[in-house]
């Protein structure tokens, strides 16, 4: 891509601009007219990878997943419906968009197999099931320690790692990978930079805004333990900077800087501006749950926020309770929202987010009416209260579905997200990327045999979407393999060797 651009716009080029003002990576988008953006454009556009991944099943005893082939319309899966199958209106804390809305875009598989996890050596006894898989979704390896989920630690570096490092290794100068959670309360993870070296996933969205969107500016955001110190204006006290968006300090930079640019331009980065401020006015307690967000209609985040419910917050800091399950939708769609606009920036291409953990047995959600004080559940009271998630992914029944119909609406929302954000090539993130999501089992009764996954993007072409698969005996390493190969790495085994047989799948490829 060729760009001229006069001395006033290669002054105020959105990387110089950035970089006077001391604001995140994050806080402007790519433009056209930025040549310095210009050069990290390729044919068939900025590849991209977003993993979602959460727990106890994508659907439950009492429901079927999609049926094979090539026609979209055929296929029934529970958020296929934009209302619940009762024909009542929306579930509270469900965006207004479901899969349905991006059928074309997906790929369905039903499903892999987990052999990671039950064909490893197992010397200590250690637990096997679905909820001790997080380590090896996305490394395929035999685990360095297999004794219960508390304490299982990955044997290898898992694909979202390895594609970052590749990427910086041919050049990349953002930040390689991001990897962010919410309510994640245990040891089961995804990420890993390689054997017993864990990714710890960020589930503070005050201190992810802090650090890629506020930067160093003269603010203190990001004072949160754990946080990068950032500079502070003397006298400012913390309360007095949350409570002024960190657009107040660059207004007049932003403003002159987009009045270098095309009409284009100003519209994508008065959009990104936008979606900046929703999420602050969140993070500040002043917005409301994103109960009926579009899922991508209009900006990254187009400030689609409901009504039905406040967000909890803490009485101490007045911050959301980053710890409250009903807080769950806000955060996620927190977490969704600054991704999309990370990416929109080209500050990272790689980002791995889960939410919750191995099990959820203390997560209930209240957005759905579940109650909290439901006590132990009396049939078995490991699997925690008797409204958590795990103990209604156990009972498998109607209120399993109605869980993991929110669960498959966030997947649209995410998907929302990236289908509406433009790269400078002028097609979508999501046209350029994939969107992995996956769980730890099939039903809430631990299987770690014909897991789902939900795709979408085709990775600029190389993966055939709109098709829903079945995959009998298939191994998930096989899937890791397709996706490194779809981002330029022609690996023929990644992870433990012997779970590789076949190699990728090639039915996914156009």
């Amino acid at each position: 891509m060729l760009i001229r651009t006069s001395k006033s716009q290669a002054r105020f080029s959105r990387r110089n601009l950035l970089i006077a003002i001391g604001a995140g990576a994050a806080l402007l988008p790519m433009i056209e007219a930025d040549p310095a953006d210009a050069a990290q454009c390729y044919v068939g556009g900025i590849k991209r990878l977003f993993i979602f991944a959460w727990c106890n099943g994508m659907l439950s005893n009492v429901s079927n997943w999609a049926t094979t082939g090539t026609t979209p319309t055929a296929w029934q899966v529970a958020s296929f419906q934009s209302v619940p199958p009762s024909g009542a209106s929306l579930l509270p804390g469900m965006p207004a968009k479901s899969l349905a809305d991006y059928q074309s875009d997906l790929i369905l598989l039903h499903g892999l197999d987990y052999d990671f996890i039950t064909q490893q050596p197992n010397p200590n006894g250690g637990e096997t099931n679905g909820h001790a898989c997080f380590p090896g979704m996305l490394t395929g390896s035999n685990y360095q320690t297999l004794t219960s989920t508390d304490s299982d630690v990955a044997g290898g570096i898992s694909i979202d790692q390895y594609i970052a490092n590749q990427m910086v290794a041919s050049g990349y100068q953002g930040i390689p990978s991001l990897s962010l959670g919410v309510f994640v309360n245990s040891t089961g993870h995804l990420s890993w930079k390689g054997a017993g070296q864990v990714v710890l996933p960020n589930d503070n969205p005050y201190n992810v805004f802090a650090t890629y969107f506020a930067g160093k500016l003269p603010t203190s955001y990001s004072s949160d333990a754990g946080a990068p110190a950032a500079t502070v204006d003397a006298g400012a006290s913390k309360s007095q900077a949350i409570g002024k968006s960190i657009l107040d300090y660059v207004l007049a930079d932003l403003n002159r800087f987009s009045n270098t640019v095309g009409s284009a331009d100003k519209i994508t980065i008065q959009n990104h501006m936008q979606s900046v401020r929703d999420m602050e006015q969140t993070l500040q307690g002043v917005g409301t749950v994103g109960l009926t967000g579009d899922g991508g209609a209009g900006s990254v985040a187009s400030g689609g926020c409901g009504s039905a419910a406040v967000a909890a917050t803490s009485a101490s800091t007045g911050k959301l309770d980053i710890t409250a399950t009903a807080n769950i939708p806000t955060l996620l769609k927190l977490q969704f929202d600054m991704s999309a606009a990370a990416f929109a920036a080209d500050m990272t291409r790689v980002i791995v987010c889960q939410c919750g953990d191995q099990g959820d047995a203390n997560l209930i959600l209240t957005w759905l009416g579940f109650p909290t004080d439901g006590g132990a559940l009396k049939s078995d009271p490991n699997t925690g209260n008797t409204n958590g998630y795990h103990a209604l992914a156990h009972q498998n029944s109607t209120d399993k579905v109605m869980c993991d119909t929110w669960f498959q609406q966030q997947l649209a929302y995410m998907i929302g997200n990236m289908a509406t954000v433009t790269d400078p090539t002028g097609a979508s993130i999501l046209d350029n990327s994939l969107f992995l999501a996956m769980n730890n089992m099939r039903t809430g009764t631990h299987e770690t045999t014909a897991v789902p996954v939900v795709m979408a993007g085709s990775l600029g072409g190389y993966f055939k979407t709109g098709q829903s698969l079945a995959l009998t005996g298939a191994n998930n390493n096989r899937l890791l393999l397709s996706v490194l190969n779809g981002f330029g790495y022609p690996l023929t085994t990644f992870g433990t060797a012997s779970y590789c047989a076949g190699g990728p799948l090639t039915q996914l490829n156009a």
